[in-house]
């Protein structure tokens, strides 16, 4: 073989590897579909831990108030939430790309703090330490949403992005927060004024935040959401204006409750659990759009840089 013929060779072989780097390459670059799913399991994930962290929450406010039968309870959602964390822990290692800084470090020493001390606190103190606590998990789920929706061509309309991963979680929040100031009022029996104007507050912000998810939902024309997702807006409805009229009519209106706080802790989790349904949903919805070839698992996750 002559040195030109060994030097085409060479320059030939040279070139199949580069294209078949660059075919390579195409093919596990995260298309905007993937990336999105990415992030939508990823928040799915978060959100259960915003759901148990406010149960603590209002578990905690019926304790400190004086109602020891709830300590139980209180220990259980306590393990289940560190387990939880070990989960997630897992799971955001593996989609670094969706995480701006190290907010679960800060996430997760809040958390231990919380469980090693909330039963040393006072009613205000365990209330805003919590608050605190799912204010962080809900800023690092939109800052995922925000990063797994924000390549150009990504199926999720903005709206509909902005009520799922933004809106959605502050009315679950005031829903929260009603909740356990609300179950501290019928455990103590007695409301306090400065409980009287937050509960009066909540229950503003609670109505503001159902027509928001309403307009938002009356733009999603091409079901985006999915048919389950439209079908649950009128039981979130139902259940969230049940338990808006028991803290008019059973809190904010009396002077001595005689509502029990199991009962109000109930109707108020009934409230949550419906608007997490419809998270849940809407989330399975826009993840696996009608009609759209599903990518197979594992492809594609985190090759961005």
């Amino acid at each position: 073989m002559t040195f030109f013929q060994m030097f085409l060779a060479a320059s030939l072989a040279l070139i199949g590897l580069l294209l078949g780097l660059a075919i390579l390459r195409a093919w596990r670059v995260e298309s905007p579909s993937r990336r999105s799913q990415r992030g939508i399991a990823l928040n799915t994930g978060l959100r259960k831990l915003v759901q148990d962290i406010q149960l603590h929450r209002g578990m905690a406010s019926i304790v400190l108030n004086g109602d020891v039968s709830f300590t139980p309870r209180l220990k259980v959602k306590q393990s289940e939430i560190t387990h939880e964390l070990r989960g997630l822990t897992d799971r955001l290692a593996e989609n670094r790309d969706l995480v701006v800084g190290e907010p679960w470090s800060v996430i997760q020493s809040g958390w231990a703090q919380l469980q090693s001390q909330v039963l040393q606190m006072s009613v205000p103190e365990s209330f805003e330490a919590h608050s605190a606590l799912v204010l962080r998990v809900v800023h690092l789920m939109a800052d995922v949403a925000e990063r797994s929706h924000s390549d150009l061509g990504t199926p999720v309309a903005r709206p509909l992005s902005e009520m799922l991963w933004r809106r959605l979680p502050e009315l679950a929040e005031d829903l929260g927060k009603a909740r356990a100031i609300g179950s501290g009022i019928a455990a103590a029996r007695k409301v306090a004024g400065v409980d009287r104007i937050r509960l009066h507050f909540l229950v503003n912000r609670i109505r503001a935040g159902l027509e928001i998810m309403h307009r938002a939902v009356q733009q999603d024309q091409a079901k985006q959401l999915g048919v389950e997702a439209h079908q649950l807006i009128h039981r979130v409805d139902a259940a969230v204006q049940r338990l808006l009229e028991m803290i008019e009519h059973d809190l904010i209106a009396v002077n001595k409750p005689e509502l029990a706080a199991a009962t109000y802790f109930s109707a108020a989790t009934d409230a949550l659990e419906v608007v997490y349904h419809l998270y849940d949903s809407a989330s399975e919805g826009l993840a696996h759009p009608k009609g759209q070839r599903e990518v197979p698992s594992g492809f594609g996750a985190a090759q961005t840089a």
